[in-house]
């Protein structure tokens, strides 16, 4: 007779499980007046889990989430895999035709929405039949377009006492891209590339088991960073509707928050709104998204000086690439650091650029993903024998530290020669009025494209734009040196609040292309 397996498989499940058999009574989620100890979220796992098999789903059956911020975000991602089905986290900022376009790729068995997005579904029956999906669970009050109540659900499902087994190279995941260069594809992570990234993350980022993490990045596409490797580490989730720098200094102060995941954009706006004093219990800052402007890291450093900033470079196909640690956030501005363990990074070498030889970045790791969700042809795309095309551009210095120059499908063509936005943006941002910098390519009949720059300028700040443009020419070859400087109240944004270059370029032809017509 063999006897009984103790212990945990290499699933994304385990790491909710874990926690509420090792620290059951620890505060797993805070969420306004919600707080809920691991075993309490561990059980309502489970009984999501028989809810959902009640429903029908079944092992390889995708489950999606399209809502904000909530308490009950850490349960759904955790407890589809139970039933090795795999979770599929919406943008909530989505639009119901950019919705339908990922649930029709997706098809997923069942979708939980909010009451936001429950609204945007009216008119949609057809289209959600036509998708595979069988039925719809709003988190709030039922409605016609979700008329199934999630916590009735759960109150009427008795917890599911075994996991579907699962190999560790199945699907759990699948994150869909921004769409910053087009449509969104759904990234596939099996258990394995999870697991792994959950303990790189915690091992480079210097996390303890413990934390008091602050959540107020979306969680569709920050759980992949933050909430996975902090269940790792059986973390406190203290988690916010959407970000406020005001309320997040207040959040950090009252539940002694140790940890906070952001971009650059966060932590500029949490350096103007901080507080005299900065709370005793912040020890650590994780950043990425975009680079760190060099004035700004020395800003934070000053004004917290009890606090780790730790930068790491990734995407969301492919997270664990790059990690800077404290003393090098100085030491090297305008890098994000070296690889992490298990991570093996190269160029396709393009270009001279300052830093050495350019060249888009190849990566492959343990955490990569699997690939495109049923698009092999995507797939292939960004595959080279084994290695991931990332689509960023880059150079090693001399030290072995990355330099990102931007997104190779950015680069500016300007009379037969290459322009990287990153490199003319990093110009401008060491201009002291300036705040915020993004250059793209406008076509342009003489040069094919003209390299126009928008920028904000700090309050105060009184800089023209022929300033801005003959501070450009005495730094930078005249093909780089912007055309033309607009200065703009902000700049347009993704969800995570990176500066969305495309948008740039796309509002200032359109309002050109309004001129032009009467």
């Amino acid at each position: 007779m063999s006897s009984p397996v103790h212990g945990g498989a290499l699933r994304l499940d385990e790491l909710l499980s874990r926690a509420a058999a090792t620290d059951p009574q620890r505060e797993a989620v805070i969420f306004g007046d919600v707080s809920w100890t691991y075993a309490r979220v561990g059980d309502r796992a489970r009984r999501l889990a028989a809810s959902l098999a009640a429903l029908g789903v079944e092992r390889d059956d995708r489950v999606a989430l399209w809502a904000s911020n909530r308490a009950e975000f850490v349960e759904i991602l955790f407890g589809i895999p139970l039933l090795g089905a795999i979770a599929v986290p919406l943008d909530q900022w989505w639009t119901n035709k950019d919705a339908m376009a990922a649930i029709s790729q997706v098809r997923p068995k069942v979708l939980i929405v909010g009451t936001a997005q429950a609204g945007l579904l009216e008119g949609c029956g057809s289209d959600l039949d036509a998708a595979g999906v069988a039925h719809v669970v709003s988190l709030d009050a039922p409605a016609a377009t979700a008329p199934l109540a999630y916590e009735r659900l759960l109150a009427d499902a008795q917890p599911l006492h075994h996991s579907v087994p699962v190999a560790s190279d199945d699907p759990a995941l699948i994150l869909f891209t921004s769409g910053s260069t087009g449509r969104s594809k759904g990234a596939v992570h099996t258990h394995r590339s999870l697991i792994a990234t959950a303990m790189v993350m915690s091992l480079e980022l210097g996390l303890r088991d413990g934390e008091r993490t602050l959540h107020f990045l979306p969680l569709f596409s920050s759980c992949l960073e933050h909430l996975i490797p902090l269940t790792l580490m059986r973390a406190t989730h203290v988690i916010m509707p959407q970000f406020d720098a005001a309320q997040v200094w207040q959040a950090i102060a009252t539940h002694g928050i140790t940890h906070i995941d952001a971009v650059p954009t966060t932590l500029r706006r949490m350096l103007e709104a901080a507080p005299s004093t900065i709370p005793l219990s912040l020890r650590l800052v994780s950043y990425a998204s975009e680079p760190m402007p060099g004035p700004l890291i020395s800003a934070l450093a000053e004004k917290m000086p009890q606090v780790d900033f730790v930068q790491f470079y990734g995407m969301i196909e492919h997270l664990c690439l790059t990690v800077q640690r404290p003393p090098e956030q100085i030491e090297k501005k305008g890098s994000v650091g070296r690889p992490m363990v298990g991570a093996e990074l190269r160029l396709l070498e393009t270009d001279d650029g300052p830093a050495g030889p350019v060249g888009e970045i190849l990566a492959r790791s343990p955490s990569m993903f699997a690939g495109y969700w049923q698009d092999p042809e995507a797939t292939a795309k960004v595959m080279h024998d084994g290695w991931m095309r990332t689509g960023d551009l880059g150079a090693f210095d001399e030290d072995g530290f990355l330099v990102l120059s931007g997104r190779l499908k950015e680069v500016i063509k300007t009379g037969g020669v290459s322009v990287i936005p990153g490199e003319v943006e990093a110009t401008l941002l060491r201009h002291p009025h300036v705040r915020e910098a993004a250059v793209v390519g406008i076509p342009d009949e003489n040069w094919g494209e003209a390299v126009h720059a928008f920028v904000t300028l700090h309050a105060g700040a009184g800089a023209l734009e022929d300033d801005l443009k003959t501070f450009c020419r005495g730094q930078l070859a005249g093909y780089k040196s912007p055309k033309a400087v607009h200065v703009v109240e902000e700049l347009p944004r993704t969800g995570i609040g990176k500066i969305a270059r495309r948008a740039v370029r796309e509002d200032f032809l359109r309002a050109r292309t309004e001129e032009v017509i009467p």
